[in-house]
């Protein structure tokens, strides 16, 4: 939790303020003699289940207006081998000061952002094709197939096949 001074108590400050954390991914708890107490709001991010249920694409990126470029440059390169320092110069930052904004401000790096975004397009590609575990490990950026089952298992707690069966039955029951 971290708390900020507000000195001035004009209320359209006070609730300018507040709108532009909340923008920024903070979740304001309280407001008391000039204080504003906030945190890093935890965010739910669809998982692929309810985006394959609505039909407008929806990002697992937070909508933080400082890391809006970091957000667009995985999104446009994550298919790709990418790293820290690449999108740390695409953005104008240096690698640490980029390191330390993301995870300030999202609590996780920036190869987390990438790798989650790798494996959410990835349980897209498991869900919307019949294409091979290898295909869509090469489609969304992975060299080493090892390597993208060992992060898959790491958020799914399951096998790339193994899940897209699993999603493929429950959808299938819910039909």
């Amino acid at each position: 939790m971290t708390n900020i001074l507000l000195i001035d108590e004009n209320p359209e400050t006070k609730n300018l303020l507040i709108k532009y954390l909340q923008t920024g991914g903070f979740e304001v708890t309280s407001v008391d003699n000039g204080l504003v107490h906030v945190q890093l709001a935890q965010k739910k991010f669809s998982t692929t289940e309810e985006s394959t249920k609505s039909n407008a694409p929806q990002s697992i990126f937070p909508s933080i207006p400082r890391l809006r470029d970091v957000f667009e440059f995985i999104e446009l390169n994550y298919h790709q081998r990418i790293s820290l320092k690449e999108v740390a110069q695409a953005v104008g930052y240096s690698a640490a000061y980029l390191t330390n904004l993301v995870r300030n401000l999202t609590g996780k790096t920036v190869n987390d952002w990438i790798i989650e975004r790798r494996i959410a397009q990835a349980c897209t590609l498991l869900l919307s094709t019949n294409d091979s575990i290898n295909q869509i490990a090469l489609q969304v950026g992975y060299q080493n197939l090892n390597h993208f089952y060992s992060q898959f298992r790491d958020y799914h707690k399951n096998t790339p096949h193994a899940w897209r069966e699993a999603q493929r039955c429950k959808v299938s029951q819910s039909k």
